[in-house]
């Protein structure tokens, strides 16, 4: 089994928020990695992991929205001035899908006498789709992926139960006599308030709620 799978099949067996916390503080055990730390802000901040003090202190719920939204794709700390003043040196920003209703990044520290910058950043794209399984990880079992009744509005939800039975956007539309564009319109507004990026990850996320 490879890094990678293990590392998902250990994250979707995980019940508690500090198992993912101490999952999270052992990725500093890993060949050239000093410190790392997994960032999420909703209603307030969540730090886990081996999180440097000054780090900690400039990451504010701002700042960290301001990264998320300037950082794309994973960045190495001397990429530009935002990343200077926020970063120490020698660590890469991996940030997490900024188009959610909260804003998260995992953040690696690195010796930086054993690591080039751009062999940092190609390895940044093997940690971000780990950073979106901690993310997802987090999610369920902080209960925040769970989608309340009143995110949805009534038609919504009959528009994601019908997608859910395997109906398209035109038969749905016959269905409860709409337009096809109409349902098209409902099911993206229900997954821009459930956080989901596709119709099969709205209809997962909403399964509570059909």
């Amino acid at each position: 089994m490879s890094f990678f799978e293990q590392t998902v099949a250990e994250l979707n067996q995980m019940t508690t928020l500090l198992q993912l916390e101490a999952y999270v503080i052992k990725f500093a055990e890993l060949s050239h990695i000093d410190w790392c730390c997994f960032v999420v802000h909703s209603n307030h901040t969540v730090f886990m992991g081996s999180v440097p003090e000054p780090v900690k202190q400039r990451l504010t719920a701002a700042t960290l929205k301001q990264l998320n939204l300037h950082c794309c794709k994973p960045c190495w700390s001397d990429s530009d001035d935002l990343l200077k003043t926020t970063l120490p040196q020698a660590s890469l920003l991996i940030p997490v899908v900024a188009s959610r209703p909260d804003y998260g990044c995992l953040i690696l520290g690195f010796s930086a006498s054993v690591i080039e910058p751009k062999l940092a950043e190609k390895l940044g794209w093997f940690w971000q789709v780990i950073a979106m399984y901690l993310y997802d990880t987090y999610r369920r079992l902080n209960g925040s992926d769970k989608v309340r009744h009143s995110q949805l509005t009534p038609r919504e939800i009959e528009c994601v139960y019908w997608a859910a039975q395997g109906k398209t956007s035109w038969e749905i539309s016959r269905i409860l006599s709409i337009t096809e564009r109409t349902v098209n319109f409902h099911l993206s507004n229900s997954m821009q308030k459930t956080g989901s990026s596709n119709r099969q990850q709205l209809i997962h996320n909403c399964m509570n709620i059909l």
